[in-house]
């Protein structure tokens, strides 16, 4: 029986098989692409995770090792997908962005607050993280997500309102003790 199998069979051992082969292969891919180790491990925990819980499903019929660079490939496009759509939260909620003249500081700048942005996520409650994110990262719209998570569209559109006040906040908080350059 070839690995796969195995591992579609619950083999653990042969998962971790898997895992050592291609694990540092996959993070010298990743972390050159995303040009941070700590990403890189994390999407790479991300596709093991995934791998393993979907093995019951996995049928690969071409080399397992383009099929894993294929889906590294995939995480990473959607690492930079989820970059930007931090970014452009971001700038949504922030309005303009204070003047600066030192441009070198921006990079930190913007991780900083993203940093302050997502820690705020991470403390609404959970349907209000979930309405927000759906609506800002997955693009739905307020009588899509009302359906799926089964509340009204006036309760969708309520959740985010609010999430944006708190994000709003969080950044006017966070720009009356930092400045960032103009050309973000």
């Amino acid at each position: 029986m070839d690995l796969i199998g195995m591992i579609r069979g619950n083999d653990h051992d042969a998962f971790r098989e898997l895992y050592r082969r291609y694990w540092e292969p996959l993070l010298l891919q990743a972390a050159g692409k995303t040009g941070s180790l700590q990403d890189a491990e994390d999407i790479l925990q991300e596709l093991f995770v995934h791998l393993w819980e979907k093995r019951s499903g996995l049928f690969i019929t071409g080399a397992v090792g383009a099929y894993l660079f294929t889906a590294l490939r995939n995480r990473i496009i959607n690492y930079f997908r989820a970059q930007l759509t931090q970014t452009t939260h971001i700038r949504e909620i922030s309005g303009t962005l204070p003047q600066a003249t030192d441009h070198h500081q921006a990079p930190l700048a913007i991780k900083e607050l993203a940093a302050q942005v997502k820690a705020e996520l991470d403390q609404m409650p959970e349907k209000m993280r979930t309405v927000y994110l759906k609506s800002r990262e997955e693009g739905l719209s307020a009588p899509v997500i009302a359906s799926q998570l089964s509340i009204s569209e006036q309760t969708v559109r309520n959740q985010i309102s609010n999430a944006l006040r708190r994000l709003k906040g969080k950044v006017a908080a966070y720009y009356r003790g930092h400045s960032l350059p103009n050309s973000l």
